[in-house]
């Protein structure tokens, strides 16, 4: 029985070296934590930041497609504008030699009305001649005629 009581005895000392032993833990533990305290403020701010910093990034982000976009829509736009340039410029030399040709065919046909006037008076002239010659022969063969006709 006296061995019972030993042991009992060791045992009971053991445990209550271990109760001082995680005594002196948890008052260490608990000076860690309190000594850490401060860092969670810390910590806490940073996420913040991090947090602040990811939206700004995502809007950023947004803000680059938002740009991409509005650099095809003025691709685009460039690009149909220019071709619609070029098919005026094109449409423009056409019509430039239309003028041109429209210009010739004046030209011709107002040096055809002059040919045709100086054929006009030329034919005046000789029709006037003729009637006169064809008068004085009448006149010669003692006929008379006359004529009634307006001038036009």
């Amino acid at each position: 029985m006296q061995s019972l009581n030993d042991h009992l005895a060791s045992y009971l000392d053991r445990v209550e070296s271990l109760e001082t032993e995680n005594q002196k833990l948890e008052s260490k533990i608990w000076e860690h934590l309190e000594d850490w305290s401060h860092y969670f403020k810390t910590i806490e701010d940073l996420r913040a930041q991090i947090f602040a910093n990811t939206v700004d990034n995502a809007h950023i982000v947004l803000q680059i497609d938002s740009a991409h976009l509005a650099d095809d829509d003025f691709r685009v736009k460039y690009e149909t504008e220019l071709a619609t340039c070029q098919s005026v410029e094109s449409d423009i030399r056409g019509l430039r030699k239309v003028i041109e040709d429209t210009s010739v065919t004046r030209l011709q046909l107002k040096t055809e009305i002059e040919t045709f006037k100086e054929e006009l008076l030329l034919m005046k002239k000789n029709h006037e001649e003729e009637v006169k010659g064809l008068q004085a022969q009448i006149a010669s063969s003692g006929l008379t005629v006359e004529v009634d006709a307006s001038k036009s």
